[in-house]
């Protein structure tokens, strides 16, 4: 790829070179790059779910562009790499579902306000947890919302349930992002 700064020889010229190089602007420069090829044949089952998968990332990136409330915007702004503009971090943070690190349940002896430690992470935000409890049996015994820890990582969720015994019980946690994608995460104890 090549790059250009308005020389004289490109200038500011953008658009398609006989369906060979693409002239496009990036910050202030003239980028050359090899023009696509038209794909030939019917995508398969995979590359047309990634094709769907783009398809409403790119929706959403042009909603956080687009709309008046620009704080999301901003809220992307603040977190570009280099080379990268809004648009484009919020379609990575769409394609980007959140991971759930790990359940800490060194605190959770199955006593009502014993608490469970998850760790989240994003690679932009994560905005909330769910912890869900179920005994040993495969019922539900409880579940809810975890809060943040003041660290930014953890998210604290308080058994509101005795549970005993507590072998077998399988405890799971769901992290969600800004898109509204999930991660989840079950240990068994």
């Amino acid at each position: 790829m090549a790059h250009s700064d308005n020389s004289l020889v490109t200038g500011r010229i953008s658009g398609t070179l006989n369906k060979e190089l693409v002239f496009r602007e990036w910050q202030g420069k003239t980028i050359v790059a090899k023009a696509p090829r038209k794909r030939k044949g019917d995508p398969n089952s995979k590359q047309a779910e990634t094709q769907e998968k783009f398809l409403l990332a790119s929706r959403y990136a042009r909603t956080i562009i687009k709309s008046t409330d620009k704080s999301m915007a901003e809220a992307y702004a603040t977190v570009l790499r280099p080379r990268q503009n809004v648009y484009s971090r919020a379609l990575e943070d769409f394609l980007n579902p959140p991971h759930v690190k790990s359940i800490n349940t060194r605190k959770y002896k199955g006593a009502t306000g014993d608490k469970i430690v998850v760790r989240a992470v994003d690679d932009f935000r994560v905005v909330s947890v769910q912890v869900e409890i179920y005994a040993a049996n495969g019922t539900l015994l409880e579940e809810g919302k975890a809060e943040q820890d003041i660290n930014g990582l953890d998210w604290i969720y308080t058994a509101t349930q005795a549970n005993n015994p507590l072998a077998g019980t399988k405890i799971t946690a769901i992290a969600t992002d800004v898109p509204g994608n999930e991660g989840i995460l079950a240990v068994s104890l």
